[in-house]
C-alpha cells in the first residue's frame, strides 16, 4: 500500500489500483499506515519550523478523509491534475472529485490550512536525517523536529532520542501488558538509524521503511521492512530474527550482519550478507537459499532465487557511509539512487545513455555538483524544478 500510495501521488493509479486503495483504507486497521502515509507526504513538501503544524496537519487530513470514505465507501474516483501539491492531492482525491471542488471550487467555504508552495522553485539539497515514526495509538512524531531525550514510553519499552538521526528503545524491565506495535518510515531524501529493544541495529536509507514490536516475546522476533535497510541483528539463538519483505519474501537469521534492497524499481530484491549466516526464503514458491558471508541472494521478478558469489559488499552499504559508490553501474542505476537521495524525478528525453559509472562521490554533493559529475562523463541533463532531464 506504501508503494501504491506514493504511485497515486504521481498520477500513475489506474481504476483499480485506485479502488484497492480506498477499500484497504477503508479497513479500521489501516489507520496508522494511512497517519504515515499522510505525515510522510507533508514531510516531503512542506518545511515547517516544528513539528507540531506537521502534526495537527497530519490528524486534519486524516479526519477529512476518514469521514469523506465513511461516506463514498466503493467509489472510484477518476484521476486528479498533477498540478495540485501533490500531497495535497492525494489527501484529497481519496474523499472523492466533489470534496476536491468544495475545497478549491467553492468562495464560501472556508479554505483549508494547506498552503500551496511551488516546488519548482525550492532548492533542491541533498538527503538528511529525517522519518516519520508512527505510535502504536496511531499518533505520528516527526523525528526531524522532535528534540533530543525520551519521546514516549510504550507498555515496558521507553523511547529514546538520544541525538539527531538515532532512536533507541529501551527496557524499563517491566512485563508488557501486551504487544505494541510501531513504524519508521523515511522520505525520499531521509535517512535514520534504529536501535531496536532486543539490542538489534538498524540502518534505513531513502523512502524505506520498518515496522517492529517495541519488546519481543514469543518465539522468535519478526520485522517488515521495505525499501533498503541495513542491520547488526543482536544474537540469541532461542529466539530467531525474521524480515518480512511484503509478500515477496522472508530472511531469517540468528546474529549477523547483512543489508536488504527490496525497492520496487529494481529488478531484483537482493540481501547481501557481511557476517553471519542468513536463509532467504520466496514466499511465493517457496524457494530457499542459505548464504554466505560475501554472498548475495537475489530474487527476480518471476520469484526465483539465485545466489551471487562476489557482490561488491562495500557497494552495497556504501550509503550508510554517506557515499555514493557505483562500480560498473548503469546510467539507470546511478540515476535511481541519485533521484532517492535528492527527492527528484528522472526524465529521460531521448535514449538512454549506454554508460557504465564506477567511482565513488559523497552524498554531501549539491545537486550542482552532481549535475557537472554527469556532464564529465557525457551524460548531458539540465534541472527544471524538480525533475532532472537526461537529454
Amino acid at each position: 500500500m506504501q508503494e501504491l500510495f506514493r504511485k497515486y501521488l504521481d498520477n500513475q493509479c489506474s481504476p483499480e489500483e485506485v479502488k484497492q486503495l480506498l477499500n484497504h483504507f477503508n479497513d479500521p486497521g489501516s489507520e496508522s499506515a494511512l497517519r504515515t502515509l499522510i505525515a510522510e507526504s507533508l514531510a516531503t513538501f512542506d518545511e515547517p519550523d516544528d513539528g507540531s503544524r506537521w502534526q495537527s496537519e497530519t490528524d486534519r487530513i486524516f479526519v477529512q478523509i476518514k469521514s469523506q470514505l465513511d461516506a463514498d465507501k466503493g467509489r472510484v474516483v477518476p484521476f486528479f491534475p498533477k498540478s495540485w501539491i501533490r500531497f495535497v492531492a492525494a489527501a484529497l482525491i481519496l474523499v472523492g472529485g466533489f470534496a476536491v471542488f468544495k475545497f478549491f471550487g467553492s468562495k464560501n467555504e472556508v479554505q483549508p490550512a494547506i498552503v500551496k508552495t511551488d516546488s519548482a522553485n525550492k532548492e533542491i539539497k541533498p538527503g538528511g536525517n529525517k522519518a516519520i515514526l508512527a505510535l502504536a495509538d496511531g499518533s505520528t512524531v516527526f523525528l526531524e523536529n522532535a528534540a533530543n531525550g525520551t519521546l514516549a514510553k510504550q507498555g515496558n519499552i521507553s523511547l529514546l532520542k538520544p541525538a539527531n538521526g538515532q532512536l533507541t528503545y529501551t527496557s524499563l524491565n517491566e512485563k508488557p501488558a501486551s504487544v505494541l506495535y510501531n513504524s519508521i518510515t523515511t522520505p525520499r531524501g531521509g535517512q535514520y538509524q534504529l536501535t531496536l529493544s532486543d539490542g538489534t541495529l538498524i540502518w534505513l536509507n531513502a523512502a524505506s521503511s520498518v515496522r517492529f514490536p517495541v519488546a519481543f516475546s514469543g518465539k522468535e522476533r519478526v520485522v517488515e521492512v521495505t525499501g533498503e535497510v541495513y542491520f547488526e541483528v543482536a544474537k540469541n539463538p532461542s529466539m530467531p530474527f525474521k524480515i518480512k519483505i511484503g509478500d515477496k519474501a522472508e530472511v531469517e537469521v540468528l546474529g549477523t550482519h547483512f543489508v536488504i534492497n527490496s525497492y520496487v524499481d529494481e529488478p531484483t530484491i537482493n540481501t547481501t550478507l557481511l557476517e553471519g549466516s542468513v536463509k532467504v526464503t520466496g514466499l511465493i514458491r517457496h524457494d530457499s537459499r542459505i548464504i554466505k558471508p560475501g554472498e548475495q541472494a537475489q530474487l527476480n521478478a518471476d520469484n526465483q532465487i539465485s545466489v551471487e558469489k562476489q557482490p561488491d559488499a562495500e557497494q552495497e552499504i556504501a550509503w550508510k557511509n554517506g557515499v555514493f559508490n557505483f562500480q560498473n553501474a548503469s546510467v539507470e542505476m546511478a540515476l535511481r539512487e541519485i533521484a532517492r537521495w535528492y527527492d527528484i524525478e528522472i526524465i529521460f528525453s531521448g535514449a538512454i545513455p549506454q554508460k557504465q559509472f564506477s567511482g565513488e562521490m559523497q552524498r554531501s554533493l549539491s545537486i550542482e555538483q552532481i549535475i557537472k559529475i554527469l556532464e564529465t562523463n557525457n551524460v548531458h541533463c539540465r534541472i527544471e524544478g524538480r525533475k532532472l532531464i537526461v537529454q
